[in-house]
């Protein structure tokens, strides 16, 4: 299985149809605060179908540190438009380690690689933004719920 070192000790993996429940817990242990704090509620059938997806399409990556899993990443490269960071969600115990900096540093090499700007959106309840602020992106949208933005070339 090919595995993208980012550093000693992180490193990208293709995820896999058996990682759906890991991607689930991901979600739901680094969001589930924020869904609620901006909806009100936590549609859990939904969250799981949704991870069990986005584990099984082709399209994500485990985040993994000296080998355990660790986070989940989904960034789509759309027909040579834009990347679009959909989801990075580092488990609490890997937080503020500086590990989701290094798979955005990498996400933005693979955008420069590509020739194209990477777009995002962040829940306006959600402390990432500073993360995406400190790495050159700005706000290009705003609606009541989320933040929409972009770094450009």
């Amino acid at each position: 299985m090919r595995r993208e070192a980012l550093g000693s000790s992180v490193c990208l993996r293709p995820a896999v149809p058996a990682d759906s429940h890991f991607a689930y817990l991901v979600l739901e242990q680094t969001m589930r605060g924020y869904a609620e704090a901006t909806w009100g509620e936590w549609h859990d059938d939904r969250a799981r179908e949704e991870m069990r997806v986005a584990a099984s399409d082709g399209r994500s990556e485990i985040i993994e540190v000296d080998g355990e899993r660790a986070g989940f990443l989904r960034a789509v490269l759309h027909e040579g438009s834009h990347l679009e960071l959909d989801k990075l969600f580092v488990l609490p115990a890997h937080q503020r380690q500086g590990i989701g900096t290094k798979v955005l540093v990498a996400v933005l090499a693979r955008a420069q690689a590509a020739g194209v700007p990477v777009r995002l959106h962040v829940l306006c309840v959600n402390p990432a933004k500073a993360l995406y602020e400190r790495h050159g992106f700005g706000v290009t949208a705003q609606d009541p719920i989320r933040f929409f933005m972009e770094r450009p070339l």
